[in-house]
């Protein structure tokens, strides 16, 4: 299953000169970094880490 299949891929020059309020979630080996800009309310998902356990 592709969950990510409907987000727009962000090229990195599109986030140079913004500033982003960071948050790091991470819950059941999955763990999320992400961006928000409050200047154009949306949010950027910088990293993802899926742990499959051992």
């Amino acid at each position: 299953m592709n969950w990510f299949k409907n987000i727009p891929v962000v090229k990195w020059d599109d986030l140079d000169g913004k500033t982003l309020l960071m948050r790091i979630e991470e819950s059941e080996g999955v763990k999320i970094i992400a961006g928000y800009d409050p200047a154009d309310n949306k949010m950027y998902v910088l990293a993802e880490e899926f742990n499959k356990g051992e």
